[in-house]
């Protein structure tokens, strides 16, 4: 009997330890229901029901300093005080055990606030656009820390052991003067997020290529020379901009994110890109633009394409096969040497915007005349010398932009084409146009300006087109 009492009193002292320790535990709100909650932006309506306030907004009141009063909202769990006159926080803030994401963006900040250090339960940070110049070794112990945003400040650099930041999924250092990355970064295995666009980045942390989470990474205008070779293994990449940096070639294997979605290389010294390029099966957007290149690769494989931007490069003759993926939209291959296509482009592509301006081009290649889909086509500032009967088998073409050209023949077949709104022709060696021009079913706008055309030939072309329509 007294056994059975023993163990009966044993059971109910457990449970009475569950119970208290149950109803110590701190119960956040879900992202759900946090999305759903009031957001309140006057502090006096706040101070009204301070229990129920979870979200609380006090951006844009030229705060000086933090409330006193809000110590109040034992409940909160999101803060914004962005855009304030802010340079600190008290120490009072750290009772707020449920506070878990607080936006500081736009302040007076030139150092971080001690108190976030001692917030262990706080999983979002943002410290953009202050004026800080170092990140304390301290803001590690915030080991729940999820989202780090740093962007437009002073930075040149991190402190080592940013991988006590274990739980780190989003790492935001836009517009920063970061020279070097901590080593251990590459072991934040949680990591989706990096941007790093506009800092002072020449090279990447070894092994880089762990970050095997990572589905964006930004390092827009730094001064990076190579991607490892590893970086092939970031196979979850769905963007990847790395455009305005010094890349002289690419790692063989970067095809093989095979996730991608958009690839910016603009503004780089490549020369060539890999052959496994051709493979990235997702890729929508792909520029290349302002590079070195003087070849191209085969695109037709990209299923997915919808533009690619070829601008500002080195090339000369290109094969128009090449660019006969399903899905492929707009090309520009714009401010290069090109005087000619090979090949051809496929009937039933999807080829809605051409753009060829200011390149070697003495004709309008036969190689256009499947562009069945072709709503605007840019050949200015080349060396063509006759609009031909090609833009007739271009049967969807609104926009001819022909400006710059030699232009002075015209075939008259042009006269029938069903589709046709503007043409553009300013700057050519236009002494005569045909006048059955005016009969283009739709044309709204024929732009003749800073043409030789004999004063007699003006006179008619007065008399035939509806002066809406053509500009001398």
């Amino acid at each position: 009997m007294m056994k059975d009492l023993v163990r009966l009193i044993s059971m109910l002292i457990v449970l009475l330890t569950i119970s208290c320790s149950t109803s110590k535990q701190i119960v956040f709100k879900t992202e759900e229901q946090l999305s759903e909650a009031t957001i309140y932006t006057d502090l006096n309506s706040a101070l009204s029901n301070p229990y129920s306030v979870v979200v609380l907004k006090l951006e844009n009141d030229e705060l000086t300093e933090v409330p006193n009063q809000i110590v109040k909202f034992k409940n909160l769990q999101v803060l914004h005080l962005g855009y304030n006159k802010l340079s600190s926080l008290p120490d009072e803030i750290s009772k707020l055990k449920k506070l878990q994401k607080i936006y500081l963006r736009n302040n007076n900040f030139s150092i971080v606030p001690s108190v976030l250090s001692k917030m262990k339960q706080i999983e979002l940070i943002d410290l953009s656009g202050n004026k800080l110049t170092k990140i304390p070794q301290e803001l590690y112990s915030c080991t729940n820390l999820k989202v780090l945003r740093i962007a437009e400040n002073q930075l040149k650099t991190l402190p080592d052991s940013i991988s006590k930041l274990s739980k780190l999924v989003e790492l935001d250092l836009f517009s920063n003067q970061i020279e070097t990355l901590p080593t251990d970064i590459v072991s934040l295995n949680k990591l989706l997020k990096i941007d790093l666009d506009w800092n002072n980045l020449s090279e990447l942390p070894i092994g880089f290529g762990q970050l095997v989470k990572l589905q964006s990474f930004k390092a827009e205008k730094n001064k990076l020379k190579k991607l490892s070779n590893d970086f092939g293994n970031l196979t979850q990449l769905t963007e990847l901009k790395v455009n305005d940096n010094q890349l002289t070639e690419l790692p063989e294997n970067i095809g093989g994110l095979a996730m991608l979605s958009s690839l910016n290389l603009s503004s780089n010294s490549l020369q060539s890109i890999p052959e496994s390029v051709g493979e990235m099966s997702n890729l929508t957007k792909l520029n290349l633009s302002k590079n070195q290149l003087n070849k191209l690769i085969d695109f037709s494989n990209l299923g997915n394409l919808t533009s690619i931007n070829l601008s500002n490069n080195k090339l000369t003759t290109v094969n128009a096969s090449f660019f006969n993926a399903n899905s492929l939209m707009e090309i520009n291959l714009s401010i290069n040497n090109i005087d000619s296509f090979l090949g051809r482009f496929t009937n039933g592509n999807s080829i809605e915007i051409l753009d060829v301006e200011m390149n070697e081009l003495e004709s309008i290649p036969n190689e256009f005349t499947n562009l069945k889909s072709l709503l605007l086509l840019n050949i200015a500032q080349n060396d063509i010398i006759e609009l031909s009967s090609a833009l007739n088998q271009m049967t969807s073409l609104v926009e001819l932009n022909a400006s710059g050209n030699k232009v002075d023949l015209f075939d008259k077949s042009i006269k029938n084409h069903k589709t046709l709104e503007r043409i553009y022709l300013s700057n050519n060696q236009v002494k005569i146009i045909p006048l059955d021009y005016a009969t283009i079913p739709n044309l709204k706008k024929l732009d003749l300006s800073n043409n030789p055309i004999y004063k007699w030939h003006i006179k008619q072309i007065k008399k035939r087109f509806s002066s809406e329509i053509i500009q001398f």
